[in-house]
């Protein structure tokens, strides 16, 4: 007998779960989107992959709180080389999704909408101290056969919905912070903050609040938005 965690936008569930109870819905396919490998520190943050959500099988044959309809396959497979930082998984998509993640450690995961007004109908989840491993993570929707477009998303950074940027009125609404960077004034952004045509390749968090001068001028001409 082993503890499976299940984690919720209304918070962490314990259950136990029967080793060796064979489900239709299957970690050790191949994952359909391919495998991703990141080292604790990965650049760029979030790192983004785009997919189809759903399937035909439901994401309750993996763990009874788990809701939608998912592939028997996984998505795509995480394999991180875990650190002292906080592993977020979430998802952009314009359909009511959900995520499924069965972690190193041999436990599953579950969210429907997660607990933050600009994340509306996407789902995410915060492991707050991941093992390094092989994570295996499914997208799903609520109608068997509904294929939408989605975006995954893998961060050590809290979930930043995209749609969140449009709550920002002006650039007065924003901490720019100082031009302590070494990269400062060099005409791109390299707060990792921001994403955009302005933004540098390859930000550190560590000139995260760090180019104020570079990013506020691309923000204010529409070449940047806040993540």
């Amino acid at each position: 007998m082993k503890w499976t965690v299940c984690q919720t936008a209304l918070g962490v569930l314990l259950s136990a779960s029967v080793t060796g109870i064979a489900h239709a819905v299957d970690w050790s396919e191949e994952p359909t989107y391919g495998t991703v490998n990141l080292d604790v520190g990965f650049l760029p943050d979030p790192y983004v992959i785009s997919l189809t959500a759903g399937g035909s099988d439901s994401a309750s044959e993996a763990h009874s709180s788990c809701s939608g309809y998912i592939s028997d396959a996984p998505d795509v497979d995480l394999n991180y080389d875990a650190g002292n930082e906080s592993l977020s998984i979430y998802v952009e998509s314009d359909a009511d999704t959900t995520l499924v993640v069965y972690d190193a450690d041999g436990n599953w995961h579950c969210s429907d909408d997660y607990a933050s007004d600009a994340a509306g109908t996407n789902p995410g989840l915060v492991l707050t101290n991941p093992s390094s491993g092989n994570y295996n993570i499914w997208i799903g929707t609520y109608e068997v056969g509904e294929l939408p477009s989605a975006v995954l998303k893998i961060s050590e950074l809290p979930p930043a919905w995209e749609s969140s940027s449009s709550s920002v009125s002006s650039a007065d609404d924003i901490e720019w912070g100082d031009n302590t960077s070494e990269w400062a004034n060099d005409g791109e952004c390299d707060d990792p903050r921001f994403a955009g045509p302005g933004a540098a390749a390859g930000n550190n968090a560590s000139d995260r609040y760090h180019d104020a001068n570079d990013c506020r001028m691309l923000y204010q001409s529409g070449e940047l938005y806040l993540r």
